[in-house]
């Protein structure tokens, strides 16, 4: 491979996420920038350049982490009456549904049309540097559905596309939300005659994982991949002429839970082009034990937060927020006893204090104002914290009545064990579903029409209402690499059935309006509008926002065609 193309794949460069307004470090030190809409590019320097730590860059320049969020449905979502109704027969024809996940089975049933040829039109492996990268882009390697039928009728289809799901989580999302039907297993997918975009990620690079201390086997991608990889989709999908839905199945905590991080508004500006539509899920963070919340009343007021860590670890993250018109100062105490009170940290300020008895360091970068929110904000690392009960001492710089909040790690990016001892289950929601524009949908299971345990909650610190609804998420028949099926729980499944009921709605909105697409905000209302709603509840809520999904509700609501 060419070293012109090496740094976003190379270990021995930083990824940074710029505005694109601004350049934030000398560009004679950087590799040429990789733009990924008009607001956000992607740059990458030297490690030996120091650019890769919020100190460095801040901290919305340093890309976040993000995970898989997963641990009969088509019925209760009223998808199979809109496949089925004679005046509708809705299979998603025509229209792309792309996705961004740990790769595809491309050989599998589920994303073959019946005389054997495929589905996909497109596949970006970022994983794979022995072939071209997509036009514009600088690493990976890119497939056109002509080289996967071409592979697929040959007797070795991994020579010529060498596309894989080590995870098969990709696999179960694409065929949830759009898998061709399979009578013998019981299987349909959502869309079933939609077309599908894939992008395989690449691995989060080793100098993230250690910043961030993530667990060692975790499996974690970054936000600018992520970012990279919206546009991919967006630019197929216009060289195809076709309505895009973006299917994202990922979670992360890592953020202010506003809907202001880079990923979130990259996405919220795909729907701002017609004919684009992004859905995700609100994760199964609920009862991890993951987030804490709190408030002060008073300027004299104080208040400690236990944090059990059960066992020795490298080190563990967290992320404070607070209100844009609070300010806050943060304290430790050790299990031992040893302190470090709470202190003032200046309007950016980078500090690191040692634990002598504990053999502990905690480092923090503490903003007053941080850029995309304007809220204060505070990364914590703690490295070889000891076992036992932490305490974080808030108090307050003398502007009360606000609310603060802290978050460790999504679950799988943070060992387990790890938790607050006195928990806060709602605003548990993780991100981008807590942008506003995008379809945020809870879980809740099918089968008795109970909500999902883990289901995340709203509302995000906005105070916008999120989730917009809840669709099935509990044991959803889901195809495995291999030619198998499994069943597949989480909110991933929930974020690959919305996506799928996305592309039936979008493909009735182009038999009714001939001469444009549904608007996004018009495809939103539609789904909130016909949300199935319990008596004994009032909406919207926090666990299941306007109600559960209800595709065949749309037509009732609004009149058939």
């Amino acid at each position: 491979m060419s070293p012109f193309f090496s740094p976003p794949v190379s270990e021995d460069y930083s990824d940074i996420i710029v505005r694109r307004q601004y350049l934030p470090i000398d560009p004679d030190h950087i590799f040429p920038e990789q733009i990924v809409n008009t607001q956000y590019s992607i740059l990458y320097a030297p490690l030996s350049e120091n650019l890769s730590t919020v100190p460095q860059i801040g901290y919305s320049g340093v890309p976040k982490l993000f995970t898989f969020q997963n641990t009969s449905s088509l019925e209760s979502s009223g998808i199979l009456a809109v496949q089925t109704q004679p005046y509708l027969s809705l299979s998603g024809e025509d229209i792309l549904v792309g996705f961004l996940d740990s790769g595809i089975d491309y050989t599998h049933p589920a994303f073959r049309n019946p005389d054997g040829t495929t589905r996909i039109l497109g596949i970006w492996d970022q994983t794979d540097q022995s072939g071209t990268p997509p036009p514009g882009f600088l690493y990976g390697s890119s497939y056109t559905g002509e080289q996967i039928n071409a592979a697929l009728f040959s007797s070795s289809p991994g020579a010529i596309v060498p596309e894989a799901d080590e995870e098969g989580h990709g696999t179960a999302v694409a065929g949830i939300a759009c898998g061709s039907p399979d009578p013998e297993s019981d299987f349909t997918g959502a869309a079933p005659r939609s077309s599908l975009l894939f992008v395989r990620l690449k691995p989060a690079k080793a100098y993230l994982r250690d910043y961030f201390l993530i667990p060692g086997d975790a499996i974690a991608y970054q936000e600018n991949d992520l970012m990279l990889g919206v546009r991919y989709l967006m630019q197929t999908a216009r060289s195809l002429q076709r309505p895009l839905v973006i299917c994202f199945a990922l979670g992360s905590n890592q953020g202010g839970h506003t809907g202001n991080t880079p990923l979130e508004e990259v996405l919220t500006a795909a729907q701002a082009v017609n004919g684009t539509y992004a859905a995700t899920g609100t994760g199964n963070e609920v009862g991890a034990s993951h987030h804490y919340s709190g408030r002060l009343s008073s300027a004299d007021d104080s208040i400690d937060i236990e944090l059990l860590i059960n066992h020795e670890i490298p080190g563990v993250p967290l992320e404070f927020w607070s209100d844009s018109l609070s300010l806050y100062n943060i304290g430790f105490l050790s299990p031992t006893g040893e302190s470090i009170l709470p202190v003032y940290h200046g309007p950016i300020t980078s500090r690191t204090f040692h634990f002598l008895l504990e053999n502990t360091k905690i480092e923090v970068y503490y903003t007053a104002l941080e850029m995309l929110t304007g809220h204060q904000m505070a990364l914590i690392r703690m490295l070889n914290p000891s076992p036992g009960v932490w305490r974080l001492r808030i108090t307050s710089q003398g502007i009360p009545n606000g609310n603060f909040h802290l978050w460790l790690p999504v679950s799988g990016l943070v060992s387990p064990g790890i938790t607050f001892t006195s928990p806060d289950p709602d605003t548990t929601l993780v991100i981008p579903s807590c942008a506003e524009p995008l379809l945020s949908a809870g879980s809740y299971n099918a089968y008795n029409g109970s909500l999902f345990r883990a289901s995340g909650r709203g509302y995000p610190r906005s105070g916008v209402v999120k989730p917009d609804f809840a669709a099935p998420g509990v044991s959803l028949t889901a195809p495995s690499p291999g030619n198998t099926y499994r069943n597949f729980t989480g909110s991933s499944a929930a974020s690959a059935l919305t996506a799928g009921s996305t592309a039936l709605l979008a493909e009735w909105g182009r038999q009714r309006y001939k001469t444009r697409y549904l608007s996004s905000r018009e495809l939103k209302n539609l789904f909130l509008r016909a949300a199935s709603q319990n008596p004994s509840y009032s909406y919207p809520n926090r666990e299941w926002g306007y109600g559960t999904m209800n595709l065949s509700r749309i037509f009732d609501t609004f009149g058939r065609p």
